[in-house]
């Protein structure tokens, strides 16, 4: 897997892209992605304009099947450690649960339905566990 990383906001991401080059060492595939760190207003405004909602996401994923390449992921940092504590568990989970959720997309993975979404997720979790980024039980 290769991963080129993009920042784009004044925060110092590398132990961000450390923990994702670490989680998709787990992935022997041979995949080129692109992975780009934004503000709230960054990804607020991609949303607005490429998916017409005009709110700030956590991630967003542009698929591109070109030879190895399958995309880009956009991820929020400041949205992922707002998540964090919304969902009590740590910024690494949040980022790599971000990171992860974006890669699949990539691939062409989906949860508009349930049946797709329960695929999505097992395989998502399977990813994280493997990076010991498993979800705690409450």
């Amino acid at each position: 897997m290769d991963i080129q990383f993009f920042n784009q906001t004044s925060e110092n991401t590398e132990s961000a892209e450390s923990l994702i080059i670490q989680i998709f060492g787990f992935i022997h595939e041979k995949h080129e992605m692109n992975i780009v760190f934004l503000t709230k207003e960054q990804i607020q405004e991609m949303n607005r304009n490429y998916r017409d909602i005009d709110k700030v996401t956590d991630v967003i994923s542009f698929p591109d099947q070109e030879d190895d390449y399958i995309g880009d992921i956009f991820i929020c940092l400041d949205r992922a450690k707002e998540q964090a504590i919304d969902y009590g568990h740590s910024i690494e989970r949040e980022i790599g649960f971000l990171a992860v959720h974006g890669y699949l997309h990539l691939l062409g993975y989906d949860h508009h339905t349930e049946s797709k979404e329960k695929i999505m997720f097992e395989k998502q979790e399977a990813i994280l566990k493997q990076a010991s980024l498993e979800r705690k039980s409450s």
